[in-house]
């Protein structure tokens, strides 16, 4: 085989791998499911991509939309959206909020384990 054959076969094989790793699951079959992050504007980007990391961590069944909507050094506002073939349905807004000291890693764990068993619509 030419080597511009071979990398021609071995970008096709890989195709598929590819497009997989790029596709939006919109919570449909059996595919590993995806947490979109939207952050709203103003909010301080390294708390909600940990509440991101931490509602992926929690290994979420389905697609979902996690809508950060504030931050401050005690307090989390976030909205969990289930998002389907039929369209988003939007969940409960909720807030997580600390009185004793500032956020500490275990809080957004905390938070994004009760999104997803209160905030999401049913």
């Amino acid at each position: 085989m030419r080597p511009s054959a071979r990398i021609v076969t071995l970008g096709l094989a890989f195709a598929p791998l590819m497009l997989a790793a790029c596709r939006v699951d919109a919570g449909g079959g059996g595919e590993a499911p995806t947490v979109q992050c939207a952050p709203a504007q103003g909010v301080d980007m390294v708390q909600a991509d940990a509440l991101c990391d931490a509602l992926r961590a929690q290994d979420p069944k389905g697609g979902m939309r996690l809508r950060v909507l504030a931050t401050g050094p005690t307090a989390l506002s976030a909205q969990l959206d289930r998002v389907t073939d039929q369209g988003d349905r939007p969940g409960q807004r909720m807030d997580f909020s600390v009185t004793d000291r500032d956020l500490q890693p275990d809080d957004f764990t905390s938070f994004a384990r009760d999104l997803l068993r209160f905030g999401l619509p049913d």
